[in-house]
């Protein structure tokens, strides 16, 4: 067998290989760009929030002393003004305060939070509606 072909054929019993063993999941490039973590600190605190949305539509978050998880959900488009609606259910919690000093139980009532990213998507805020009158952030990317 010439060198050609047993380089063809190694290349592709690799490359075969490699595809098998690749774990099926999201494509980055068609991620939400709310599939990350992101963090903010509350203005002249030291208490720092970190949420992860991950792609498969759960949410990890730290606030504090509090530890979460839950379910979120969010369309794909915003909304014409620009904001994503996210419904968000705590699922578990280690019931402790998070840095404003509230507590979130497990079961509690879907909370929909309406968020809107920067330009680059490396930063959003977080609003009560979809207006800019009562917001906080922004809670910047980490990951």
């Amino acid at each position: 067998m010439n060198l050609f072909l047993r380089s063809s054929i190694l290349s592709a019993l690799l490359c075969c290989a490699f595809a098998q063993a690749q774990p099926a999941g999201p494509n980055p490039a068609t991620a939400h760009p709310i599939v990350g973590t992101w963090s903010w600190t509350l203005p002249g605190k030291t208490c720092t929030e970190t949420w992860q949305y991950r792609a498969d539509g759960r949410r990890l978050g730290t606030s504090g002393e509090e530890v979460t998880q839950g379910d979120y959900q969010v369309p794909a488009k915003p909304t014409t003004t620009g904001f994503y609606p996210v419904t968000e259910t705590v699922t578990q919690s280690n019931g402790k305060r998070d840095c404003s000093g509230d507590l979130h139980t497990e079961g509690d009532e879907s909370v929909i939070r309406f968020i809107q990213f920067s330009p680059k998507q490396d930063q959003f805020i977080v609003c009560k509606a979809a207006s800019l009158e009562a917001c906080f952030g922004p809670l910047k990317r980490v990951q």
